[in-house]
């Protein structure tokens, strides 16, 4: 069984944080682990404090407790001790094999809004699992299965492995699949010696109708039911992507095509989108195991 690790602390986003994981478990079926990270360095020093890491302990088991109660099913709680939140998470999701990470949005953020604090800002750039942020709120209004899930789409490896994952997720669900090209026009400051002969304005015809046919190519290698729905946009990707997240009840998107293999790494786009965005959002690392038969969407799939 695969697991999911939702990181809380005292504030108000881990209740937003669990309500996502709760509703993500009913799902696929997976195992919920709640973790704390408290501040202490467990490699040996001079400076190690038995008995004040033992009250830290303490406290972070208290506090799992009190909010494992809340969820209804089993869960399973680790107080982890490391100084830093995000390294600690990290290091918990490598040593579980954890299928998805959740964590819920800093208290600073509008309501109703994803805006990852520095924990989630920092997991995202380097955690070995998908990463999950639930928007601001969200635990006031989750409920029910999801009815629309969107996912961009740019004709790149990782984002074709975020659509494989949202198909199964909407085949499990029930809901409906929205996959969302966005193309963006040479803008008219480039010096026209840089674009190919016939101007920009045919260039940009043709760049056009090539972004276009890969959506639907994109679209065209799902197999089965739900059938995907393809939403093509003129614009910049980060702001249609955040304005559309207004319509959808999650969105995924795939990391952008460089650095660790078997990391979530943020790029300009999906940087904008999970801090922006009105719904979920999702973002998965490029290796594709994490998409495959023992996923946690294959998982969804199975049980839906």
């Amino acid at each position: 069984m695969r697991k999911i690790i939702v990181g809380v602390d005292q504030s108000e986003g881990s209740n937003d944080a669990i309500a996502l994981a709760s509703r993500l478990a009913g799902i696929t079926r997976a195992d919920l682990v709640l973790a704390n990270i408290y501040p202490y360095d467990p490699r040996p020093s001079r400076a190690l404090n038995a008995a004040f890491e033992a009250y830290l302990r303490q406290d972070s088991r208290e506090l799992l407790e009190r909010l494992g109660s809340k969820v209804d099913g089993p869960v399973e709680i680790r107080p982890v001790a490391n100084h830093s939140p995000a390294h600690g998470l990290h290091d918990l999701a490598q040593a579980e094999d954890a299928a998805l990470v959740i964590v819920g949005s800093t208290h600073t953020g509008r309501a109703g809004r994803v805006l990852p604090g520095s924990t989630a800002e920092r997991l995202l750039h380097g955690s070995p699992c998908p990463v999950a942020v639930a928007p601001k709120g969200y635990a006031q209004r989750a409920g029910g299965e999801p009815g629309v899930i969107g996912c961009a789409s740019d004709a790149s490896p990782s984002s074709q492995r975020a659509l494989e994952a949202a198909h199964r997720m909407a085949a499990a669900t029930g809901a409906r699949l929205r996959v969302i090209r966005a193309f963006q026009p040479l803008p008219y400051d480039v010096p026209p010696g840089s674009v190919a002969m016939g101007g920009r304005s045919v260039y940009n015809d043709s760049l056009q109708e090539r972004a276009s046919e890969e959506l639907d190519a994109a679209v065209a290698k799902l197999e089965g039911d739900p059938p995907a729905e393809p939403f093509f946009a003129v614009g910049d990707a980060g702001r249609i992507l955040v304005e559309l997240s207004e319509q959808l009840d999650l969105l995924l998107l795939g990391s952008r095509g460089y650095g660790p293999m078997h990391s979530v790494l943020v790029g300009g786009v999906s940087g904008r989108v999970v801090r922006e965005a009105a719904c979920p959002v999702i973002v998965l690392p490029r290796r594709a195991g994490h998409v495959a038969e023992d996923s946690l969407f294959a998982e969804a799939s199975l049980h839906g």
